[in-house]
C-alpha cells in the first residue's frame, strides 16, 4: 500500500529557506540557518528531494564551544538542523528521508548505555521516513530487532534480503507519495552480517544476496501490475558499499576513478553498481563509512544515463542530497542535486529556534545524556594505581609520549580482537589523540573507595565509539607506519603536532633514533619477542580513525584483508575491563630512543657506544630508573647510571650464543632488545669436483660412519634431488657418481663409512650396471638396490615408497630445474618427509596421489611459484583431499627462504649456503643438511640476495658452511655481502 506522508508542523514554525539550491552536484549547499514564513513555495511538479544518512551509531552529542568562539556548535542538533535546512529547499511535501543503516549499535555512551532508545527516539522527530537494516541492527538479536527497535521506530526498517525459517522478517519495501510522485524505497543489508553479529543471537535467520532480493522487488513494483503496487521513482538503500576514500563531493572523474577500482577490489560494490536493476533510480549505500555522490553509468534498460550511487559518511558527519525530477511524459528520471552536505555549524541556539523537529531533538538528546550520567557512576572494575595519559608536569595529554594509558587501550584492541571471528588480531594500535581521560586510583566523588573505574570513567577515556577493525600489515608497512608518528601531512608539511606516539599492545618492541633521516628512525622492531623482517605479517586491531589514515597515520590504509570486528571500542574497553579486573598500570617501555646502533655487524670483542633516551614513562606513578641494565641472554654486560631519563651504554661485544640477544632493561618492567648483529664464521666444504665434495659432506657429516648410502649421478641431477631427504630419513649421505663409473674417492667413502646397504636412484642409462658392479664389489657392501622408474618422476616415487613407511607430510618440486628443490630437499629432510618431482605440462599421475595416500600425507607443500609449478597442479592436490601450500617468492631465492622459513621456525646455529645458479656442488648438500637438521639455501655466486639474508637473520644463525669453492660461491659470500 502506499504511505501518504504527513508533514505536522507546529503552526508558525519556521523553516530555512535557501535559494539558488537547484544546481549542478559540485555545488555546495548554503547551511547556515536562517527563519522563514512557513509553507515554501509549491515544489517543482514532479521533484522529489532525496534526503539520506548512513551509519549515525547512536551519535548523540550535545553542542560545544571553543575558547576562541563559545558559541554552542555542532552535535546532533547539528544534525537535525542540516536535515531541516535541506528539506526546506524544497519543501516537507517534496522530501522524504531516508537511512542507510546502522542507526544504532556502536554507538556513544549516551546511547549505548540506555539500549539506543534515545537514538530511536530523535530519529522518530526527525520524522524518518524509512531505513535499511544495517548489521548492528541485529547486534542484539533478531528478536530485539523484530520487537522492541521496531515497536519503538515509527519508521520501516526494511530487510529485503532477510528471512527468519524461511519466511522473510518484513516485506522489503515502502511505497511513500511525494510530490505527486510514487516513490518505492527498498531495503537490504551486507551480506557479511552473520560474521558481524553474535551467531546465537540469529539463529534461523538467512542473509541472502541483497541485489538479487532489491532486484526481485524492484521487478514487482515496474511490472505495471497495479494490483501488486507500482513506482514511479524506485530508490535502493543497501547497507553495503566502497571503501573508496574521497574528498567530499569529489570532482567527478575522481570519484568515477577511485569508485571503479573499488569495483575491481570488491564483488559486493560491484554488484550494486552494476547488476542493480535497471528499474532502480537512485541507490544509497551505507555500512563502509565512506562518502561519495557518483553519478554512475545506468545500467543497459535505464531511462536515464546516469545513476546516483551516493553514501554520507558516518556518524552525522554528513547529509546527502539526491534531488530527483521525474518526467511526467516519459517517467525518466533527471538529477539536478547530486551531493554531499557537510553538517551545518549554525549555532545550536539558532536551530532550536528556527525548526521544531529540531528543538524535539535537543530535548531528546539532553534527558539522554543526563541520564547517561546517572548511568555512568556504576561501578566496572578496579585498578591498582593510576593508569593515565602522558602528562608534563601537572598537564595531562602529552601525545608525544607513550603512557600506561596508551599500553592498556593496546592491550584491549588485541585481546578482544584476537579470535579469529574478531579478526585475529595479534598487535592492538591506538591513537593518542584518542584517548581523552585518566583512570585515577583515588576515590572520586560519590565512590565509596579508591581503586574503582566506573562505566561513565571507561566511556570518558575512548568516548568517539570508534568500530575497531583489524587489518594485515606486513613488517615493511608497519615500519611505515612508525615512522609516521614523526608526522608529515598529506601535502608533505609538518604539522603543529609534528610527532604522535602511538599507543601499542605490550607484544610490540622497537627501537629508534630520531638523528637518523626521516623514514629510517626505526632501527628494529620485535612482535613476541621475535625480529619482525620486512616480510613478516601480522594481525592489527586498529579503530576505524587510525584504519582510514587518521591522523597522518596513512600506512594504515595499505594494509590488506580489512575486517570489521563488530565491536565499538568503548563496549569492547568495558568487557575488557571487567574481565581483566582488577588492573595494574603497566610502566615499562616498549620503544626506547637508541643513538649509535651499528649498522652491520660486529666483532667480537670490539666495543660499542650507545646514548639511550627517553627511558621512563611520564604517566602518574611511573618510577623513575636509577640506572639502565644491559643484557645478553641472561648475562648481564653492565648497568648504567641514569640522568635526565638519559644513560651512556659502553660494551664489549661478547661472542655470539645461539637465541641470545641483546636487550636493555629497567626496574620498571622496561626489556627492549637491540638489533646489534655479531659477525658471522663461515666454512667452506669443497672438493676438486661435485664428486669430491659429495664426499667431503659425507666426511664431515658422517665422521662414524653410516650403514646406508645413496647413490645418484652426479651428471644428470634430477634423481639426486629426490634422493636427498630419503638418505636423511634413513641416517646416510648421498654420493655422486658418472654414468659409467664410480670416482674411486666414492668408492673409498663407502668402504670408510663400512655401509652394507647402498641405493641406487636412476635407471640406465643415468647410472651403468658397470657402475653398478663396482658398488657391488666393495668389501663392505651386502646389499644393492636400485630404484628407477621410466622417468625422473616415477623415481621420484619409488624413492618416496622404498625410504619412507609414512609421512605426515610431503614436498612436490618441479623436475624441470634445480634451485626450488635443493632447498626442499633440506626442509624435507628436516621434518622427515619426502620430496618428489612434477611434470609442469601433464597432470599428476595417479600413482604419485596414490602414493602420498599410502603414506599417510596431510600437508603438501608446493615449491616455487605459478611459474614453476601452475596453479592447476596444487589444485590436483586439493581435490585429491590434501592441505595444499604454496611456497613461492619473486624468484629462486625468494623461494629458497620461504621455504627455509616453512619448516625452520626456531632459530638455527648454522646454515648450508649453495649456489642457486650452479647445481652440481650442492646435490648432495640436502641430504647433509636435512640429516642434521640443518637449513640449506640458495645465493648467488658473488652476494648473498637481500630476501636470503632476511631468512638467516631470522633463523639467527652463527655460522654459515659454503658448500662449493670459487668461483662457484665467492669469498663474498662468506662475508654475507648483501646484493645491492
Amino acid at each position: 500500500m502506499i504511505k501518504h506522508m504527513k508533514r505536522n508542523l507546529a503552526a508558525g514554525a519556521a523553516c530555512a529557506v535557501a535559494l539558488g539550491l537547484l544546481v549542478a552536484p559540485q555545488a555546495a549547499v548554503a547551511t547556515g540557518a536562517a527563519t522563514a514564513e512557513v509553507g515554501a513555495a509549491a515544489a517543482t511538479p514532479g521533484l522529489v528531494n532525496i534526503l539520506h544518512f548512513n551509519d549515525f551509531h547512536g551519535r548523540l552529542q550535545a553542542p560545544a564551544g571553543t575558547v576562541a568562539d563559545p558559541t554552542p556548535r555542532g552535535g546532533t542538533v547539528a544534525f537535525a538542523g542540516t536535515i531541516e535546512q535541506l528539506r526546506a529547499t524544497h519543501g516537507d511535501d517534496a522530501s522524504l528521508l531516508l537511512s542507510g543503516g546502522d542507526n544504532i549499535g556502536a554507538s556513544l555512551y549516551a546511547s549505548a548505555s540506555q539500549q539506543d532508545t534515545p537514538t530511536l527516539e530523535v530519529l522518530n522527530a526527525l520524522e524518518v521516513d524509512a531505513a535499511a537494516a544495517g548489521n548492528h541492527e541485529f547486534d542484539r538479536g533478531i528478536d530485539d530487532l523484530q520487537g522492541r527497535v521496531r515497536d519503538t521506530a515509527d519508521f520501516p526498517y526494511l530487510a529485503a534480503n532477510v528471512t527468519r525459517d524461511g519466511t522473510p522478517i518484513d516485506q522489503g519495501y515502502e511505497l511513500f507519495e511525494v510530490n505527486g510522485v510514487t516513490v518505492g524505497v527498498i531495503g537490504a543489508v551486507t551480506l557479511e552480517t552473520p560474521t558481524l553479529v553474535d551467531p546465537s543471537g540469529i539463529q534461523g535467520v538467512v542473509f541472502t544476496d541483497p541485489v538479487d532480493a532489491v532486484n526481485a522487488i524492484a521487478a514487482r513494483l515496474s511490472d505495471g501490475d497495479a494490483a501488486n503496487g507500482e513506482a514511479e521513482l524506485l530508490i535502493a538503500e543497501y547497507h553495503e558499499g566502497s571503501q573508496a576514500t574521497l574528498a567530499l563531493n569529489a570532482p567527478q572523474d575522481v570519484q568515477a576513478a577511485a569508485l571503479e577500482a573499488s569495483m575491481g577490489s570488491s564483488a559486493a560494490f560491484r554488484s550494486i553498481v552494476e547488476e542493480t536493476a535497471p528499474a532502480v533510480d537512485v541507490i544509497f549505500n551505507g555500512h563502509t563509512h565512506k562518502p561519495y555522490s557518483w553519478l554512475a553509468p545506468a545500467p543497459e534498460g535505464s531511462q536515464q544515463d546516469q545513476r546516483p550511487v551516493v553514501q554520507s559518511g558516518q556518524y552525522a558527519e554528513n547529509v546527502s542530497q539526491v534531488v530527483v525530477v521525474i518526467d511526467p511524459a516519459t517517467g525518466a528520471a533527471t538529477f539536478p542535486t547530486v551531493q554531499n552536505v557537510a553538517r551545518t555549524t549554525a549555532p545550536a541556539s539558532e536551530l532550536v529556534a528556527a525548526y521544531p523537529r529540531v528543538a524535539a531533538v535537543d530535548t531528546i538528546t539532553t534527558a539522554a545524556l543526563e541520564q547517561a550520567a546517572v548511568i555512568g557512576r556504576e561501578p566496572l572494575g578496579e585498578i591498582t594505581g593510576d593508569i593515565t595519559t602522558a602528562f608534563v608536569g601537572d598537564a595531562r595529554d602529552d601525545r608525544a609520549s607513550a603512557s600506561t594509558m596508551g599500553t592498556l587501550v593496546g592491550n584491549m584492541l588485541r585481546d578482544q580482537l584476537s579470535a579469529e571471528n574478531r579478526g585475529g588480531a595479534e598487535i592492538g594500535i591506538t591513537n593518542p589523540g584518542g584517548l581523552r581521560d585518566e583512570f585515577y586510583f583515588e576515590a572520586a566523588e560519590g565512590e565509596s573507595e579508591d581503586g574503582i573505574v566506573t562505566v561513565g570513567e571507561a566511556a570518558a577515556v575512548l568516548p568517539f565509539a570508534n568500530n575497531l577493525w583489524t587489518t594485515t600489515l606486513t613488517g615493511e608497512q608497519l615500519k611505515v607506519v612508525l615512522e609516521q608518528q614523526w608526522q608529515r601531512a598529506a601535502d608533505g608539511t609538518v604539522p603543529s603536532r609534528a610527532y604522535l606516539q602511538l599507543g601499542f599492545s605490550d607484544n610490540l618492541e622497537y627501537t629508534y633514533d630520531s638523528t637518523l633521516p626521516e623514514g629510517s628512525r626505526i632501527t628494529g622492531i620485535w612482535v613476541d619477542e621475535q625480529w619482525v623482517s620486512a616480510a613478516d605479517t601480522f594481525r592489527v586491531a586498529v579503530p576505524s580513525f587510525l584504519l582510514s589514515g587518521g591522523d597522518n597515520f596513512r600506512g594504515f590504509i595499505a594494509g590488506t584483508d580489512d575486517r570489521d570486528s563488530g565491536l565499538v571500542d568503548s563496549e569492547a574497553f568495558e568487557a575488557y575491563l571487567e574481565e581483566q579486573s582488577p588492573i595494574s598500570p603497566d610502566y615499562s617501555r616498549r620503544q626506547l630512543e637508541v643513538v649509535g646502533m651499528p649498522t652491520a655487524p660486529v666483532a667480537v670483542g670490539s666495543e660499542v657506544s650507545l646514548t639511550v633516551n627517553e627511558i621512563d614513562l611520564t604517566s602518574l606513578g611511573t618510577p623513575e630508573s636509577a640506572e639502565l641494565d644491559l643484557y645478553y641472554g641472561e648475562e648481564l654486560l653492565g648497568s648504567y647510571p641514569v640522568t635526565d631519563d638519559s644513560a651512556t651504554v659502553t660494551f664489549e661485544v661478547p661472542l655470539l650464543r645461539g637465541d641470545d640477544r641483546f636487550e636493555l632493561r629497567t626496574d620498571s618492567g622496561t626489556a627492549v632488545p637491540l638489533a646489534i648483529s655479531i659477525a658471522f664464521e663461515s666454512d667452506r666444504v669443497a672438493g676438486d669436483d661435485r664428486f669430491a665434495t659429495a664426499v667431503e659432506l659425507s666426511a664431515s657429516t658422517y665422521a662414524d660412519g653410516a650403514d646406508v648410502v645413496y647413490v645418484a649421478s652426479g651428471e644428470n641431477w634430477p634423481d639426486a634431488l629426490a634422493a636427498g631427504p630419503a638418505a636423511a630419513h634413513e641416517g646416510g649421505p648421498l654420493l655422486l657418481v658418472r654414468k659409467g663409473e664410480a670416482p674411486q674417492i666414492v668408492l673409498d667413502e663407502i668402504e670408510r663409512l663400512g655401509a652394507d646397504r647402498v641405493v641406487i636412484v636412476g635407471g640406465e642409462p643415468t647410472i651403468s650396471t658397470a657402475t653398478q658392479a663396482q658398488i657391488d664389489a666393495l668389501a663392505s657392501v651386502t646389499t644393492v638396490q636400485r630404484l628407477a622408474g621410466d622417468d625422473r618422476y616415477e623415481t621420484a616415487q619409488l624413492v618416496a615408497d622404498y625410504a619412507f613407511e609414512s609421512a605426515t607430510g610431503a614436498y612436490v618440486a618441479t623436475g624441470r630445474s634445480f634451485p626450488d628443490a635443493l632447498s626442499a630437499g633440506a626442509a624435507a629432510g628436516h621434518l622427515d618427509q619426502p620430496l618428489l618431482l612434477v611434470d609442469p605440462d601433464e597432470r599428476i599421475p595417479a600413482a604419485m596421489l596414490g602414493s602420498l595416500d599410502a603414506l599417510g600425507v596431510d600437508r603438501v607443500r608446493v615449491t616455487g611459484s605459478i611459474v614453476t609449478i601452475p596453479s592447476a597442479i596444487a589444485g590436483e592436490l586439493v581435490d585429491a583431499g590434501f592441505t595444499v601450500s604454496r611456497l613461492g617468492g619473486i624468484d629462486r631465492f625468494a623461494t629458497s627462504a620461504i621455504i627455509t622459513a616453512s619448516a625452520f621456525d626456531a632459530p638455527v646455529e648454522m646454515a648450508y649456503l649453495a649456489s642457486g645458479e650452479n647445481y652440481p656442488d650442492a646435490l648432495a648438500g640436502a641430504a647433509v643438511a636435512g640429516a642434521t637438521d640443518v637449513p640449506l639455501l640458495i645465493t648467488r655466486a658473488t652476494c648473498v640476495p637481500e630476501r636470503v639474508h632476511d631468512e638467516l637473520e631470522r633463523l639467527q644463525v652463527s655460522s654459515v658452511s659454503l658448500i662449493g669453492g670459487e668461483p662457484t660461491l665467492h669469498p663474498a659470500v662468506a662475508s654475507l655481502t648483501v646484493c645491492g
